[in-house]
């Protein structure tokens, strides 16, 4: 749920306002996909906070803080075969998301989660700011490579194919642990147990695992345009891109193990007095499977 030098990294994309306003018929006051993309989340964000702070409700943060994903990816989606690949993909994953949580909240009608951080102005700024920031720093795969100035290389190659393919194994992967989840908690058979169903069998957080592979998806299908010719620097693009899936990589895993929120302290206590859930904590990844994990799924 929770959602980084600007400049710096508006450098590292080729100079990207400037490439953007080069590009064929396209006038001076373009701005770049990157300043585009800030703009939305920090209105959206703007907006999410306003109401945290004049209702105290929290029924709104993935619809504004997930939903502007969506908003940003119609925004950057040129015309470009693959930026508009990217931004299709991008989109339909943000409205999936936002749809499902937002269900999901207004029937829990709570998460335990929030509780503290939402508790006060100051962890509500925090949130807000944070949820911002993310979403401008998840999308650089997205908008760096829309900034790529000049002819960009032909759609259809093998990085295209395997990042579409990578990207729609995390949407699938993503999709059904949550569904799986969804369901195991709403039969009062499994009421007061973990859920260990289906993927969960596999990982103890399976979706995050769909949503890394989502983003490394969406790095390596705009790869070609990271890395074109045409830029000044596509290393550093492809490298300021790449923070995206790696960043991602860093706020998962201290969720999972405790270290950035009291996901843990929370399962612990529902939990920990079952010695069949401290079975499946000591021997089940946190996100990533190993293959003695998967081999669950056919035994």
């Amino acid at each position: 749920m929770l959602r980084r030098p600007a400049v710096k990294l508006a450098s590292l994309s080729g100079r990207s306002s400037r490439a953007v306003a080069s590009g064929p018929g396209v006038g001076p006051s373009v701005p770049s996909p990157l300043v585009t993309s800030a703009k939305i989340f920090g209105v959206a964000n703007l907006l999410g906070l306003g109401i945290s702070l004049a209702t105290g409700s929290h029924y709104h943060l993935d619809l504004l803080g997930t939903g502007a994903f969506t908003l940003a990816a119609i925004a950057t989606a040129g015309s470009e075969p693959r930026q508009m690949a990217s931004a299709a993909a991008i989109g339909l994953w943000s409205a999936k998301l936002a749809a499902f949580l937002v269900y999901r909240v207004l029937h829990t009608r709570h998460d335990a989660r929030l509780d503290d951080t939402l508790a006060s102005t100051s962890g509500a700024v925090g949130f807000w700011t944070v949820s911002c920031l993310w979403g401008w720093l998840v999308s650089l795969p997205h908008t760096i490579a829309a900034a790529t100035p000049g002819p960009r290389p032909s759609f259809g190659r093998a990085s295209d194919v395997a990042g579409l393919l990578l990207l729609g194994l995390g949407l699938a992967v993503e999709s059904l642990a949550d569904w799986q989840k969804w369901r195991f908690k709403q039969s009062e058979t499994n009421q007061g147990r973990f859920c260990d169903a289906g993927l969960w069998q596999v990982s103890q957080h399976p979706n995050w695992c769909g949503n890394l592979l989502l983003w490394t998806g969406v790095l390596v299908l705009n790869a070609q345009s990271l890395l074109s010719p045409a830029r000044r620097r596509p290393a550093g693009a492809f490298l300021a891109a790449a923070s995206s899936p790696l960043f991602m990589v860093a706020l998962f895993y201290g969720q999972a193990s405790g270290a950035m929120t009291n996901t843990v302290e929370l399962s612990e206590r529902r939990y920990g007095a079952d010695p069949t859930f401290r079975e499946y904590v000591a021997s089940t990844p946190l996100i990533m499977p190993t293959p003695q994990s998967l081999a669950r799924l056919l035994g």
